[in-house]
């Protein structure tokens, strides 16, 4: 997923690469500086439906004295990128052509979309259940989605998608060749 005003950043930001060539290696490290300032480079999202399942029952001597039950869904976004401050790199190779050390691409959030929640079926005996026990089994989840979402490609899809953004900006730069170096993280 492209983000328009991240790419309108990175090309105002880069725009001095157009210039003089002689001037390139100075600016470089200015622009490299700026790049980085912008931290995360989000450029693939998923988002899940996930519905979950709350089931306690508490009882005493054999007699029931709680019974909570909770079904919902919640929409739940998995967004991956670079993140610039670890190790993102501009290298000028020659005159119209640039060396690019890029990190490998993380997830950088799993985040509930609480706006989302839709219950489809509540029961509440001898207790309630809170926004506390929504938000507990939402955190249990962000693990599994996680997990799910790195097994379907998701950090692939943001690497290239992150690659293809920077060639663009360098192309139009003037950079005819770009040539991206995978750095892996260093802290």
């Amino acid at each position: 997923m492209k983000r328009i005003p991240l790419l309108l950043l990175l090309i105002a930001l880069l725009i001095p690469l157009g210039g003089c060539r002689q001037e390139r290696r100075r600016e470089m490290e200015s622009i490299t500086r700026q790049v980085r300032s912008i931290l995360e480079l989000p450029s693939y999202e998923h988002v899940y439906r996930e519905v979950i399942y709350l089931g306690e029952e508490t009882s005493f001597l054999g007699i029931r004295t709680s019974d909570k039950r909770l079904l919902f869904s919640v929409d739940m976004r998995v967004q991956a990128g670079v993140r610039l401050d670890r190790g993102f790199i501009l290298e000028p190779a020659g005159l119209d052509r640039i060396r690019v050390l890029l990190p490998t691409a993380e997830i950088l959030s799993v985040d509930a979309d609480e706006e989302s929640i839709q219950q489809f079926f509540i029961l509440e005996r001898g207790g309630s259940i809170t926004h506390t026990d929504f938000y507990d089994q939402i955190e249990v989840s962000k693990e599994s989605i996680r997990r799910d979402a790195i097994d379907r490609g998701i950090l692939d899809k943001a690497q290239e998608n992150a690659r293809v953004l920077i060639e663009t900006v360098l192309r139009g730069a003037g950079y005819t060749e770009v040539e991206f170096v995978p750095r892996e993280d260093p802290a």
